[in-house]
This record gives C-alpha cells, structure tokens and sequence, in this order.
C-alpha cells in the first residue's frame, strides 16, 4: 500500500510531535515519579522488550533494582511492579485507582467492546457483569453442580490413556490437557461437546482469538497511529473476519438454546452458561442492560479464561513432576494412600492432599499461568511506593519476577513444593503476604478461580492416582525443553511428551470410550 506525499507528511509531523511533547512533559514534570531507564523519543523503551516481556520486565527491575518501574511504551505511561508489598499497595489500598483496563485493540473487536468482565473499563457495566458472573456462573453452589461434567470429561480421558496408549509409544500429554479443559468448558459454557479436529468450528475461531488476543499491537501502544498501522499490517481485516466467525459460531449456540433444538449430553440437567445469561437477561433488576453482544461476551470470556489457564497450569505441573521423579513418587503415594486401592479419585478426596496442593502452589510460584497479570490502567492519580502514578498509567504486576525473587524465595529456580507443604497447607489464593497471586486480586481478580482450581486438582489427582508416568527412553530431565510460549496464558512452547503406563493396583476400570 503506498502512501501520498500527504501521508508521509502527517507521520512525520505525528512522530516530532510526539517526541516533543514526551520530552517537553517528561522534563517539566513536578511529580515524583518512578526511576526509569533510559529511552529513546517516541518509541520510549519498547525496544526493551521481547517476545516475552516478563522475562524482560524482570531483568530491567534487577538491574535497576527497582520494584517499582517506570516505562514508557510508545505513547502509553506504565508502570511495573516486582515486589509483593507494592502488589499488595495497589491491590487493597490502591485498588478503586487502579481499577480499569486498557481499551485494547483486540478487546474492542473480540469481546465485543470490551463487554467482558475481562478487559470491560471500570464503572457500572463491569460491575453489573462481575456480580453476574460471581453469583449466578461461577458461586460455590454452581460450581459443586459442575462436578458431573468435570468427572465424565475426565474419564473419558482416563479411558482413552488406558486403552489407546502404550509405553513404547509417547503420549502427546499438552494435546491430552487441552482437549480435556475444551470439553470440560464447552460443556459447562455451551452445554455440548465439540468436535476435536478439523471439523472443530469453536475450535478453530477460539484459537485464532487468542493468537489475536496475546499478539504486539502497535495500536495499542500508538493509539493515534491505530487506524494506519492495522490497515497496513492486516491485523483489522484478521480482527474482522475473527468477530464475524465468533459471531456466527455463538448465534448457532444461541439459536439453538432459544429454539430448544440443541442436543444435550445425556445425563446434563443443569443449565449451562448460556441458559442462565438468557435467563438472566430478561430480569428487569439490572443495573445496566445486558445485550445479545454481552451475552456472548461474557461466555467467551469465561470459555477463553477457563481453557487456556487450566491447560498450561496442567502442562506445567506434569512437566516438572516427570523431571522430578521423587517428587512424582510422593504425590503417587499420597493420592493413593486417601483414596485406597481399586477406587477412584472423587471431588472429596482433595482436601487431604496437602502434598498435591504444595506441588500447585510452587508451579504457580515457578510457572505462572499470566506472569504479568492482566494489565491496569489507573482512573485516577495516586501514590504507589512514594512514587506518583498519574491517571491513565498501564500498571503491570509481574508476578514471574515475584516467583523468582531470592530476596523472598529460598533457591527460587529449585522446584521445591516442600517449601509450601505443611499439615493444614491451603492454596494461597488470596495470600497475605501477596507473595503468591495466580488469580491476582482486587475488585479485578479472576472470578474463575473456583472453577479452574477444582478441574485442575481433580485432574492431578486423578493421573497420578491410575498411571505411572515417565519422561521417554533417553530423554533426560535437562533436555526437556521449558521454554515459554507468550499469550493469554504462557504455555510450553514444545508440547510435552511422556511415557504413560497402567498400575494393576490402581488401573482405571471405568466405561469405554464411547460410553463415558
């Protein structure tokens, strides 16, 4: 695409304005603000960054040995914090100042306006959808009914390792976690299963979404430059074309459930999320009205969120215990020892698996699902660590940094879940030393927590309880590859592969395949 004389002019004029103003601004200001390092006009010090900013973030912090960072990302004011006093500042005393998001490029288009409960801005939509979410999808009540659907989609994983694997050929365990946490939302979510594969319609729209989602906007970063830069990289056409897949996917879902036509899956009599935002939308209490739009936001939010946190949460947690075979063998015996043998592992049994719990809080602590959280934008100025954090700053809480810190952890890069275990050990999910935060926290913290925690250690428990598992012949411990991949959730970037195979003692006896 060329562009005219006009054109170029108008960049160039946009560009030395900029750089006027940040050095104009910068050099006037009479506020006390956050060391920084140094950077250049207009770009600031997103040259700084890498594919995987919180990586980045954490060297910067330091080097500098700053907790609270200051950096300046295109036209975007942010903010960077390292240390769990300053987390804890800006989720309690800080957190109405800080209690909006970012409007972001991908938000406007796949969440239809930034009507999730996810990336909505602060005021009364957000709270209207959070209340929602909280009471009606995702209360403890609602959760337990959830139960039913959390054990058949996991026996019917149990039963295809029992029957279609074998320990001369490895299994492809990232495939196996994330079609066990697409079933297991499509069914809470949708109230069907989809297909895996290429017939799979969701599949396929959802993980475009969330390639759009985790990508570099330049938008994002120079709002003014928003309308010519995703023209000329495509990014608004691709954003396009995903908002009208999504849309016609969740008119199916919808169409189905308003017409009754939707085939459910024998045995389900709960509603699923659709049935209860359709319910839902119809009371007149509402604060604010929630529209078709919302309607299908709010349950991609959930499907989005749920899948891709409790898949590498998973991921994680098996790759560390096939490169840590006692650790692997003390959570076997563990599980074993409370659930006794020829049984299987039920929703009750978890409270007794202290070690199990110790083994999740230190994959949080080592791995966290969203390192950086999801990012804040302050609504008004205020005061972080002595510092001033004007209106409009993006706030970054990177827990990846907090995780690895020797000034809080004992041998931090040591995978170590003894450092959490203890007789009456609970998951940190609101920790107070805010040393932990795999949910963050706040009026903004995930609402989902719950349901993701009750998949997630059901799942656990269950691998290890009927199968003994290994990394394959000749793969040792340091050749595993624990790269990252960045997106909505860091994942593994090379799925992970092992041996998996049957214990008589405690194999699973449970329906075949096609009968679960």
């Amino acid at each position: 695409m060329e562009l005219g004389l006009v054109s170029w002019a108008s960049v160039v004029l946009f560009v030395l304005s900029a750089a006027y103003v940040y050095y104009t601004t910068r050099s006037r200001s009479p506020q006390r603000l956050p060391p920084a390092p140094p950077g250049y006009p207009v770009i600031g010090h997103l040259h700084l960054l890498t594919d995987m900013p919180h990586h980045a973030m954490a060297e910067l912090a330091r080097t500098m040995r700053a907790p609270l960072l200051r950096m300046q990302l295109g036209s975007v004011p942010a903010v960077v914090i390292s240390k769990p006093d300053l987390a804890r500042a800006a989720l309690t005393s800080n957190d109405a100042a800080l209690a909006s998001r970012p409007h972001l490029l991908s938000g406007q288009f796949l969440s239809f306006n930034c009507s999730d409960v996810t990336f909505a801005p602060a005021g009364a939509y957000h709270r209207m959808a959070r209340r929602v979410v909280v009471s009606e999808l995702l209360s403890a009540r609602r959760v337990a009914t959830y139960g039913a659907v959390r054990v058949k989609e996991l026996r019917r994983l149990l039963a295809h390792l029992t029957k279609d694997t074998s320990p001369d050929t490895p299994v492809d365990l990232s495939q196996c976690f994330l079609n066990l946490a697409n079933d297991v939302l499509c069914r809470v979510a949708f109230g069907r299963r989809f297909p895996h594969g290429k017939d799979d319609k969701l599949a396929a729209v959802l993980a475009e979404a969330q390639d759009l989602f985790a990508g570099f906007t330049v938008g994002d970063y120079f709002p003014e430059l928003e309308p010519f830069a995703s023209t000329v990289t495509g990014l608004r056409r691709r954003l396009k074309s995903c908002l009208a897949d999504l849309r016609a996917v969740c008119d199916e879902i919808v169409d189905e459930h308003i017409s009754g036509k939707r085939q459910r899956v024998p045995g389900d009599r709960e509603e699923d999320f659709v049935d209860v935002l359709l319910r839902v939308q119809k009371s007149p209490d509402l604060e604010v009205p929630l529209t078709d739009d919302n309607l299908k936001a709010l349950v991609l939010d959930m499907f989005v969120a749920g899948t891709d946190t409790s898949f590498a949460t998973l991921e994680w947690v098996m790759t560390e215990l096939v490169r840590h075979p006692r650790i692997l063998a003390k959570a076997q015996a563990e599980v074993r020892r409370v659930v006794g043998p020829h049984g299987r592992v039920e929703e009750s049994h978890l409270a007794e698996l202290h070690y199990m719990r110790a083994i999740l809080k230190e994959t949080f602590r080592l791995h966290p699902a969203v390192p950086l959280l999801v990012p804040r934008e302050s609504v008004a100025a205020c005061t972080l660590g002595g510092y001033d954090i004007p209106a409009k700053t993006r706030v970054f809480i990177n827990t990846f940094a907090m995780g690895r810190d020797p000034e809080i952890w004992e041998n931090p890069m040591e995978y170590s879940p003894e450092r959490f275990e203890s007789a009456n050990g609970e998951i940190d999910l609101k920790d107070p030393d805010f040393k932990l935060l795999p949910f963050g926290g706040g009026r903004r913290g995930c609402p989902g927590y719950t349901f993701a925690l009750a998949t997630v250690q059901v799942s656990l428990a269950s691998l290890l309880y009927h199968f003994e598992w290994a990394l394959p012949e000749g793969v040792r411990a340091e050749d595993v590859n624990m790269d990252e991949c960045f997106g909505l959730a860091t994942r593994k970037k090379e799925s992970l592969f092992v041996v998996v195979s049957k214990n008589p003692e405690f194999e699973f006896k449970g329906e075949e395949l096609n009968e679960v």
